[in-house]
């Protein structure tokens, strides 16, 4: 299995990845949502959702985690809540689920956060949320 972690140009900006995934359909990627996120804010060149769109299909495994990205990354592996809302720097967990869900049927979801960051009440709206959107 190869986790997307921090893509550059080469890997994002072709379609090598792309084809060797399907000449190797054994090999299974892992999508890390909350990197993405972060690549997404901090490289202008690259697109996030566009990243998913093309290689939802290939994953076996999805991290789950937010981050808030403004002048600095904060919150690092923060449990996703319906608050968290992109226009404050978070992401945009909902538009990066429902992606994956249209493509990929067969993806697990691997809760990647610091549940002790928040509320026991909280945490279980967190699945309950995620449920929803799954």
């Amino acid at each position: 299995m190869l986790e997307l972690d921090v893509l550059n140009k080469y890997v994002y900006g072709n379609d090598l990845l792309k084809t060797l995934l399907e000449q190797y359909p054994q090999v299974k990627l892992c999508l890390d949502v909350g990197r993405l996120h972060s690549q997404d804010k901090l490289d202008k060149n690259f697109d996030s959702f566009g990243l998913t769109l093309r290689f939802a299909k290939y994953a076996e495994v999805i991290h789950l985690w937010n981050v808030k990205v403004t002048d600095s990354l904060e919150n690092s592996h923060f449990p996703v809540l319906p608050n968290l809302i992109s226009e404050e720097g978070w992401a945009d967990i909902e538009k990066y689920l429902k992606i994956i869900k249209r493509e990929n049927k067969f993806r697990k979801i691997l809760f990647e956060h610091r549940s002790d960051l928040i509320s026991d009440e909280e945490l279980e709206n967190c699945y309950n949320w995620i449920n929803s959107i799954l």
